[in-house]
């Protein structure tokens, strides 16, 4: 029996294209089959990721990266990076993963980001219209709140823009925008 930290795992995180989902899901049940066929082969899951769309995250596991070596240059395996081409929108992403370390960044693995200046962009439109608007609304509704110190102003400015940025603004942004954002 292999050690459990001998165990290599491949993370692959696919985006398929709009109404390409059932190809592809056929397409991954048939490369699975072959897997499977595989020397070293322990294990496969695929879900589709939650809350992006068309995003599938999928993890392989070999006992050795020996055998993990010998899929990855399979002529099977470039038949089939082939033809997932027609289905995904950009090319696949892999990490590899040695032992247990897997288990133990799942969270971390799955949750995918935007590059830095994009997030800084988003940040950006969502945060400087809050500012004028909010500032204006509480002058508007409490005319007194023009004599309040500038610092607890800003204090009841801040809370007000913190909670909306939480929700409803940055979830709608990032939603709109997600085609941009994970490019």
């Amino acid at each position: 029996m292999k050690k459990l930290n001998n165990i290599v795992s491949v993370v692959v995180s696919d985006k398929v294209k709009n109404n390409r989902q059932s190809d592809f899901e056929n397409w991954q049940e048939r490369i699975i089959s072959e897997i499977r066929k595989f020397k070293g082969f322990i294990s496969v899951s695929s879900k589709k990721i939650e809350d992006v769309e068309n995003e599938y995250f999928t993890v392989f596991q070999f006992d050795s990266n020996q055998n993990l070596q010998h899929w990855i240059e399979s002529d099977v395996l470039r038949k089939y990076l082939s033809e997932a081409e027609q289905y995904t929108e950009v090319p696949y992403r892999i990490s590899r993963h040695q032992g247990l370390e897997f288990f133990f960044d799942k969270e971390k693995l799955m949750a995918k980001q935007p590059p830095f200046y994009k997030r800084v962009l988003i940040g950006i439109a969502a945060v400087y219209p809050l500012i004028i608007s909010v500032g204006q609304l509480f002058h508007w509704i409490i005319p007194e709140f023009e004599e309040l110190p500038f610092e607890l102003a800003l204090f009841f400015e801040v809370i007000v823009i913190s909670s909306l940025m939480n929700y409803p603004v940055m979830p709608m942004l990032t939603k709109w925008l997600q085609g941009w954002l994970y490019k």
